[in-house]
């Protein structure tokens, strides 16, 4: 998905997750195609991230400050990416950019076992317009304030 987007073996990748199962099997690929891959684990050493050992919100916190510091973010599932974007959008004053990939739309070029790369990177890239445009949209009334925070209604006036 990344790669068809245009990102390329010059990217820094970072990958916020818990333990990863089996990861040297399952994130070899992505570390091949993107060997600038970071974590937690790779980029603090070992006794500094002893403190945190046995706490998941402590280091889900280490991901969140990376990742909100991020130049691009591309979501996943849960609460942490939604938080984020809000984030996000608030510190940078909506100009932060943030993937939030169609998973629908994702599924059928992944499913696809005859798409050409021409095709799939045609796709790719019409995702990520469209997540572009909607990462500038207006929050709607059913929409969480933490994803869409409103910059108005929030004391931004004077450093406060």
């Amino acid at each position: 998905m990344l790669r068809g987007m245009g990102f390329d073996n010059t990217t820094f990748l970072y990958v916020a997750s818990g333990k990863i199962y089996n990861a040297a099997k399952y994130m070899g690929p992505l570390r091949q195609m993107f060997p600038l891959l970071q974590t937690k684990d790779t980029l603090a050493l070992s006794k500094e991230l002893a403190e945190f050992e046995g706490y998941s919100s402590r280091l889900a916190a280490l991901d969140y400050t990376v990742c909100v510091q991020s130049e691009v973010f591309v979501t996943t599932q849960g609460n942490f990416p939604h938080f984020l974007m809000g984030h996000r959008r608030y510190l940078l004053g909506g100009n932060a950019k943030t993937i939030k990939p169609d998973k629908r739309k994702l599924v059928l070029s992944f499913d696809d076992p005859n798409i050409r790369w021409s095709r799939f990177k045609h796709h790719m890239l019409e995702i990520l317009h469209h997540s572009d445009i909607r990462g500038i949209a207006f929050r709607k009334p059913n929409d969480s304030i933490y994803t869409f925070p409103m910059p108005d209604c929030m004391c931004q006036q004077d450093g406060i």
